[in-house]
This record gives C-alpha cells, structure tokens and sequence, in this order.
C-alpha cells in the first residue's frame, strides 16, 4: 500500500490521547472498578438491614455497620476517581507522544511507523483496529495506539481501501 504521510493536530492528538488513556485505564475490568463494589455496597445495606430489623443484631451495631459500609464504599470511590485523574493525565502525556509529522506504511506482516515516533506494530501480536469517522486507531496488546487521520489519504476512497486491506490481515 501507499506510505501516508501526516501530522496530528493538536485536537486530533487530544482526543487520541484521551482514547487511549481511558482504554487503558479500562483494561482492569469496568465490573471489579466500578459494578463489583456498588453490589457489594448493596449487599451489604441489605444484609444488615434485615438483621437490624429482625433483632439479630442491636439497632446501634445495625446503624454503625450502615455507616462503616458507606464510609467504606466512599473511600473505594475515591481512589477510583483518584485513577480517573491520572488517566486524565496520562490522556494528555500521550497527546503529545502522538504529536509530530510521521509516514505510516502498511505491508503484509503490518504497521510501520516512522518519523517524530517510531514504531514497527505486526499483525501476528494481536492488533485490533478501530475507525472512527476521523480517525483510525491500532490498539497493540500493550502501550499506545497507532493513530491516523482519514484526512491524511488523498481521497476518501484510498482511506477506505487501506482500512480494508488492513482489517483483512488483522
């Protein structure tokens, strides 16, 4: 295929850079982050109500555990938010990673970067690709992602048929 040649722009960069970072921060699993301990928050209101309101237990203790429980459920909040913001951070870091003029090439084994960054991505490691109607993205197993803009192609047709002799290696 034809090498592009391109630069990102400095918003282009930044929505990159803000993909990645929350793809990144969302490898950990959004159920074990988030849903896991909303349900055990839940559980544990339901189980302690029920013993508080059949006399298993006194309604002070009912009313301390509700309250630990809460106290608990906040302070795993945050330092998900607390995750949250230095994935925001890292979002910003590798917009400027993605910054700079480069020339992308695609061949049989895969990806070659070259240029501001350099980087060499195969299709054997496991790529997964994802257009969005600007831009392009090549998520590796691990790292940053290989970024190209749809306006980089001449036409809008060569922008199609690089994706598509991609997509048919991946």
């Amino acid at each position: 295929m034809t090498p592009v040649a391109y630069e990102l722009t400095q918003e282009e960069a930044e929505i990159a850079g803000a993909r990645a970072a929350w793809r990144l921060w969302l490898a950990g699993g959004l159920r074990s982050r988030h849903i896991a301990p909303l349900a055990a928050f839940g559980l544990a209101i339901a189980i302690i109500a029920a013993l508080g309101l059949a006399g298993a237990i006194s309604r002070r203790a009912a009313e301390i555990s509700l309250i630990l429980s809460a106290v608990a459920f906040m302070a795993l909040q945050l330092w998900t938010r607390r995750g949250l913001a230095a994935a925001r951070r890292r979002g910003a870091v590798l917009a400027g990673q993605l910054r700079g003029p480069v020339r992308l090439s695609l061949d049989e084994e895969g990806f070659a970067l070259e240029g501001a960054r350099t980087a060499r991505l195969r299709f054997a490691d496991g790529l997964q690709i994802e257009a969005t109607d600007e831009l392009t993205y090549v998520w590796p197993r691990e790292g940053a992602p290989l970024v190209w803009p749809r306006r980089a192609h001449e036409t809008p047709e060569a922008a199609d048929a690089f994706l598509a002799f991609a997509r048919m290696r991946v």
